[in-house]
């Protein structure tokens, strides 16, 4: 019994002892090389060891004709390697305005919005695209997109218990100069900044803080982290950080500087360093934590 139970102690010490699985998790948000025809990244995001990474985060405008040649969704499959399943795109307005948006279904083998598990982590990609201005007046099929989108974080926010995080992967700006509590002037951060967005067709009572914030508020308050990263960012600023007085956080991480500053328009303010966001997940701790990083830094 006595050397049974040594055993039995060793074995949990050597348990206890073995290192926790790291995943670590790539987010890209607007990659798109400045210059040329418009169907390439930026040529230091090609130059990435993007096998490294167990998910690749794409937050949107990947190229800036995203969809105006089938070719070029071909290059970022060659690039990215979409079969594989880890790849994971916010579409932004650049990937889509050229149309064509069944191309990107085809290729992404993902729907245009839609929610995955990763060890723990509840994972939804948005596509705002979607959300509409007041003054807008979108087709039935549209609001119907809309509304299962909105549907999709409701019922996250209903049933979701055992997962330690939700990250929720998106273009535009959702976060308010008003839930900042005014400390960001948030149009000196993201590349385009348009409060009131539309998560939904009704007249009232549809904006992303009326809406879905109280949603992410009550998946909080079951104890789970609530993260947001956006991607339409880089032309005013690199990296920005904040956490709302209920404890949602939302993170933007972008790239811009293939624009030559000799002829960059006026809305190109920022040519700091570009910058890309790493999570490190410790799947069996359900730790999330992230870190910026500098484009072309050593080590990535």
């Amino acid at each position: 019994m006595r050397r049974s139970s040594v055993v039995f102690a060793l074995l949990a010490i050597m348990a206890c002892a073995q290192p926790s699985s790291v995943k670590t998790y790539l987010f890209l948000g607007h990659p798109y090389r400045w210059i040329g025809s418009g169907d390439r990244v930026d040529p230091r995001v090609e130059e990435l060891s993007l096998e490294r990474y167990d998910q690749i985060f794409l937050g949107g405008d990947v190229c800036a004709k995203a969809t105006g040649r089938r070719e070029t969704l071909a290059y970022l499959d060659s690039l990215f390697r979409f079969e594989n399943g880890n790849v994971h795109w916010a579409w932004g307005n650049h990937d889509v305005e050229q149309g064509h948006e069944d191309w990107l279904l085809q290729t992404t083998r993902r729907p245009e919005f839609y929610q995955v598990w990763l060890d723990g982590i509840a994972l939804v990609v948005l596509n705002t695209n979607l959300l509409q201005w007041p003054n807008a007046r979108p087709s039935e099929e549209f609001c119907l997109r809309m509304e299962n989108q909105y549907a999709m974080i409701r019922d996250l926010a209903d049933t979701v218990k055992a997962a330690s995080h939700v990250l929720i992967l998106h273009h535009y700006c959702l976060l308010t100069d008003e839930l900042t509590e005014n400390t960001y002037g948030l149009d000196t951060v993201f590349n385009y900044y348009k409060p009131f967005l539309k998560m939904r067709c009704r007249p009232d009572d549809a904006t992303f803080e009326q809406a879905i914030y109280p949603l992410l508020v009550k998946i909080r308050e079951k104890g789970i982290e609530v993260i947001l990263a956006g991607g339409d960012i880089g032309q005013r600023s690199k990296a920005f950080s904040f956490k709302t007085a209920e404890g949602i956080w939302f993170l933007g991480s972008g790239i811009n500087n293939s624009a030559d500053p000799a002829y960059a328009p006026a809305y190109v303010t920022n040519f700091d360093p570009d910058s890309v966001l790493v999570f490190r997940h410790e799947v069996e701790r359900r730790k999330l934590s992230w870190e910026f990083y500098d484009l072309g830094e050593e080590g990535l």
